[in-house]
């Protein structure tokens, strides 16, 4: 097998493992989990149904104060963690929205393009999944994915 992403004919064509950090190789699963974990250091607008005076300090840098109805930043694991448990509201980011995903489309689907649309944010695949899965288990209506 291929150690950075190669393919062989003995499974089936699928990725054998994916070179992620380095030299490391690792399993499409795990590569899968690596590349959701990064992605939750990303930040996005919520708003905060609770106030907190103080800003809360984490590793990556201080956070808030919040203030309930006021937007305010956050990482992605943050926001998540707040809507589970009904205590903010995430705003999608504006690469959320129909108009501006019709448009990437667009773009990506045009012969003469020889890149990604630039609309779209490095993880934006992770970041749509953490955040529809937040908000689909907010919401009382589907499973806590």
């Amino acid at each position: 097998t291929m150690a950075s992403g190669g393919t062989t004919a003995s499974n089936g064509g699928a990725p054998s493992s994916v070179s992620f950090f380095g030299n490391a190789s690792l399993p499409p699963s795990r590569a899968l989990a690596a590349s959701n974990f990064l992605a939750g250091d990303e930040t996005l607008s919520i708003i905060p149904s609770f106030n907190l005076p103080e800003p809360l300090e984490l590793i990556s840098g201080d956070v808030g104060p919040f203030r309930a109805g006021t937007d305010a930043v956050v990482p992605l694991w943050m926001a998540t963690m707040l809507r589970r448990r009904k205590l903010a509201k995430i705003v999608p980011p504006a690469w959320m929205d129909a108009d501006v995903l019709k448009e990437v489309l667009r773009f990506e689907r045009d012969p003469n393009e020889q890149s990604f649309s630039p609309d779209l944010p490095f993880r934006h695949a992770e970041i749509a999944r953490a955040v529809l899965s937040a908000c689909r288990a907010g919401s009382g209506t589907g499973s806590a994915a």
